[in-house]
């Protein structure tokens, strides 16, 4: 897996379930979402990412 940028970590420690539904994600689940992150170009994109969690 790529590592996880830092606003993904920071906008996950903000929103607990998609926090724990990240963690529950399989390894390449969790792959596409860190480089779809990678692709936001705004806070807003990296919250939406985050939000498609829960």
């Amino acid at each position: 897996m790529n590592e996880m940028p830092v606003g993904l970590m920071m906008t996950l420690a903000e929103n607990e379930p998609a926090m724990r539904r990240f963690a529950a994600l399989s390894e390449q689940e969790r792959s596409q979402l860190v480089n779809r992150s990678m692709q936001a170009d705004s806070r807003d994109e990296m919250q939406a990412i985050v939000r498609s969690l829960t």
